[in-house]
C-alpha cells in the first residue's frame, strides 16, 4: 500500500471534508478521546477525516494506527504508524517539527 492510494480511498469514503479547508484544530484530541473511550468506530471516523483534511501531517496516522491496532488489524496499523513516523522525519528534516510532538 502506498500512501497516494490510501488517502484517495479515505477521500472517497469522506468526500464531505476538503483538504486545508477544514476547522481540524481539535480533532485530534476528540479522536484521543473517543479512543479512550472504547468508542473506536468514530475514533477512526475521525482520524480518517484528518488525513483528508490534513494529508501531509502526521496526527492523524498515527492516531488511526492506535484505532487498527486496537482492532488488531496490525498490518494497516503498522503501515499508518509508518507513514506518521516519514511524516514526521520530514518536518525534523526541515527542522520544523514542533518540541510537542518529541
Amino acid at each position: 500500500m502506498e500512501r497516494k492510494s490510501f488517502i484517495q480511498n479515505l477521500r472517497e469514503k469522506h468526500p464531505h471534508i476538503r483538504t486545508h479547508e477544514e476547522d481540524d484544530w481539535d480533532w485530534w484530541i476528540k479522536g484521543k478521546e473517543m479512543l479512550s473511550n472504547g468508542n473506536i468506530d468514530n475514533a477512526k471516523k475521525i482520524f480518517e477525516e484528518l488525513i483528508v483534511a490534513e494529508p501531509e501531517h502526521h496526527d492523524g496516522y498515527e492516531g488511526l494506527a492506535e484505532v487498527y491496532y486496537e482492532l488488531g488489524e496490525k498490518d494497516t496499523a503498522l503501515f499508518c504508524i509508518n507513514q506518521a513516523y516519514e511524516i514526521a522525519m520530514g518536518f525534523y528534516k526541515e527542522d520544523t517539527l514542533d518540541i510537542e510532538v518529541l
